[in-house]
């Protein structure tokens, strides 16, 4: 998967997973807000391009296709592995919280900590757990993913990954100033 890397001036480093019609650009603002001297590390959705650029293949009938998509988490992990990042903090969103789902999956201690933006809650299956630090973020509004599954998504994060929390916001799929704050102020 493509992506790149700009130099920080701290041992921090902070990976990006865009969300659905994004780029490897789309979250270099947050985490500049975030951390403006952490290393970053920014990948780009290989499936589609421009406003249906992702990670996996889109959602059939609201089914996940879990072969093509078990298959990108593979590849995934093969560069993971390669450019060692387990202790970096994770920032995604939508698509990209998805996918990073689909890493914790088959990693548990795949970061220090993961920034979840908006996931959808998409069955998934955690065998195992960590001490990771999971931080869920979610509109009470949000169509796309909503606030009872995201809040499920939790509790079952919960059970394999004690440091869990979520805060939901008063709004949709958008990532506001709102959300920024609050992961400035526990960041």
């Amino acid at each position: 998967m493509n992506y790149f890397s700009i130099a920080g001036t701290k041992n921090e480093k902070i990976v990006l997973f865009h969300g659905t019609g994004g780029n490897e650009y789309s979250l270099l603002q947050i985490a500049g807000d975030l951390d403006p001297e952490a290393a970053i590390t920014s990948f780009i959705g290989d499936v589609g391009e421009g406003a249906t650029r992702r990670f996996f293949e889109p959602l059939v009938n609201g089914r996940l296709d879990r072969t093509d998509f078990h298959n990108r988490v593979d590849q995934m992990m093969e560069q993971w592995k390669q450019l060692a990042l387990q202790d970096a903090t994770i920032i995604s969103y939508s698509n990209g919280a998805n996918f990073v789902l689909g890493m914790l999956e088959k990693e548990p201690n795949l970061a220090k900590r993961i920034i979840l933006m908006h996931p959808t809650n998409l069955n998934y299956e955690f065998e195992t757990g960590s001490d990771v630090e999971i931080i869920i973020t979610a509109g009470a509004l949000d169509t796309m993913s909503i606030a009872g599954d995201t809040m499920k998504l939790k509790k079952q994060l919960e059970e394999k990954f004690p440091h869990t929390s979520l805060k939901l916001f008063d709004q949709g799929h958008e990532v506001t100033d709102a959300e920024i704050d609050y992961l400035q102020s526990i960041f």
